[in-house]
């Protein structure tokens, strides 16, 4: 299968290493040649000799979706930009060519919008990307049964399980992770626990994932703190960022990029817990406090 990548960013990157390691002939489009050889290179270095595909890169768009299977938009920006990106792919690819976006920020089917042909439509979002083994299908509200199974398919290909949902703010993978790091800060603020003992509850049995508050600190607060914000504004105040990530990214804490959040950060690993790290009082403490 042939895949287009658009756009040289994290997503692009993570999305192009997963379809060439699955034996695909990705084709990685940049608007930057330096950036997009960069791109191939580094992917190529990663895999090393676990390439069954070859991976080439470009600046023009027409060479990169001509004769393509599937389209994955992974570009930055708004509805507005994606859209247009998407309208001006239509006019180089096969009527059967499926047109993906990876943006887990905006509608899918807001974007369709600006196709003649909206049904070929969805949205394709890896979690935990490079290697994480679930990938979001978004069901637009053009999107058709055929263009759904082609794309789980292909998911599937990538040796991923497909999640199909609905369009909707947030999706599900972003709002659980969402809704559970506001959780895990607002026990924090109420005093419930430490936060290595909140973060423990979540490692259990083999898990080796992380804690909703040492992923919190590796999203970065500030991008946390405005992705609530986000959803606060379209869906309900369930999303409310607390007070106390407000105030974190206020004072400069805003997690493994700079050193200190939920945790004080060395050598892009976790170490204790940085304040407020509540002690939870017993009958002792709380008679001497009296």
């Amino acid at each position: 299968m042939i895949v287009a990548v658009l756009g040289t960013g994290r997503r692009g990157r993570d999305i192009a290493q997963r379809c060439v390691r699955a034996g695909h002939e990705v084709r990685l489009r940049g608007t930057d040649a330096s950036d997009v050889m960069d791109r191939v290179d580094e992917i190529r270095h990663v895999l090393g000799g676990d390439v069954t595909a070859d991976i080439d890169g470009t600046t023009g768009l027409e060479s990169a979706v001509s004769g393509s299977n599937i389209v994955i938009d992974a570009t930055d920006g708004g509805t507005d930009g994606h859209r247009e990106v998407v309208a001006e792919t239509e006019t180089m690819v096969d009527d059967e060519t499926v047109i993906a976006v990876s943006d887990t920020s905006l509608s899918v089917t807001a974007v369709a919008t600006g196709l003649r042909s909206p049904d070929r439509a969805v949205g394709l979002n890896p979690v935990d990307p490079p290697d994480g083994a679930i990938v979001e299908v978004v069901i637009a509200e053009q999107t058709t049964t055929a263009t759904r199974d082609r794309v789980t398919d292909f998911v599937e290909s990538l040796d991923a399980s497909p999640v199909v949902v609905r369009d909707t703010p947030g999706f599900a993978a972003l709002r659980l992770e969402l809704a559970t790091i506001a959780e895990a800060i607002r026990m924090v603020e109420d005093g419930v626990a430490g936060v290595r003992d909140i973060d423990r509850t979540f490692k259990r049995g083999e898990s080796d994932r992380d804690g909703p508050l040492v992923r919190a600190d590796r999203h970065g607060l500030e991008t946390v703190l405005r992705a609530l914000e986000d959803l606060a504004d379209r869906l309900d105040e369930r999303f409310e960022p607390p007070a106390l990530l407000r105030q974190k990214v206020a004072d400069g804490q805003r997690g493994a990029v700079s050193g200190e959040g939920f945790y004080e950060w060395d050598d892009g690993e976790p170490t204790t817990g940085a304040d407020p790290d509540p002690d939870v009082p017993t009958r002792d403490s709380e008679r001497d406090l009296r």
